[in-house]
């Protein structure tokens, strides 16, 4: 969300504005280095602008065992609709990961997919370290290829125990983005390089979020 800021009045000062807090926890040390450009698709066989039969062809496909957890909803705030399924395990997360295909209130055409990993109760420091691990693996990931100009953001502190690890805009404006909540970090702290605030995770459940969005405008299929 874009916030407009009030004009200053004469002979006033200029607000400043709230620095962005930067953690170099769970970023990768290396990674390999691809020569082509990302582009954002869609998630496995499922591609942007498909319709939910479409989709529901490729899920009994990609995921014919996790067929029995499949459910639908529909946001009756938004209109937006929603096919949610659980499966096992999917790397590189550990345990059971949800998965989310979400498709726009107007065309219901397919415009979003999140992925969770979530630790539920109230993990311990060692059960919540894999999915920092995991979210480590996807950002190498997708560090390794080239992306335009200032297109990505990486490790902003989003809030207590919420962490952006990768923020990433492609060509035609769709993005992918690994997020992490409920865990440990360390902020970087501004004029004592080497010497970060450690912020310990929060009570409460942990979670690792991939998400993929389309570009305002979706190619029909």
């Amino acid at each position: 969300m874009h916030r407009q800021d009030t004009l200053p009045q004469p002979g006033s000062r200029l607000p400043r504005r709230a620095m962005l807090e930067l953690s170099l926890t769970g970023q990768p040390r290396s990674w390999q280095v691809r020569e082509h450009r990302y582009r954002c698709t869609g998630y496995g066989r499922a591609r942007w602008g498909m319709d939910m039969g479409a989709v529901l062809d490729v899920i009994a496909r990609e995921h014919p065992k996790a067929g029995s957890t499949l459910h639908h909803d529909i946001d009756r705030v938004s209109g937006e609709q929603q096919l949610e399924l659980i499966l096992p395990a999917l790397p590189p997360g550990p345990g059971a990961a949800r998965l989310r295909y979400i498709f726009d209130a107007e065309q219901h055409r397919l415009h979003e997919v999140h992925l969770h990993w979530i630790s539920g109760g109230d993990p311990s420091h060692e059960q919540r370290l894999p999915l920092v691990q995991a979210a480590t693996r996807l950002t190498g990931e997708l560090m390794s290829y080239r992306w335009s100009g200032l297109t990505t953001l990486r490790g902003a502190v989003r809030g207590p125990g919420a962490l952006l690890l990768f923020s990433g805009r492609d060509e035609e404006g769709a993005t992918v983005e690994v997020s992490l909540d409920g865990v440990a970090f360390d902020v970087e702290r501004p004029g004592a390089p080497g010497r970060p605030e450690h912020r310990p995770a929060p009570r409460g459940p942990a979670a690792l979020r991939l998400s993929y969005k389309a570009a305002s405008w979706v190619r029909l299929e």
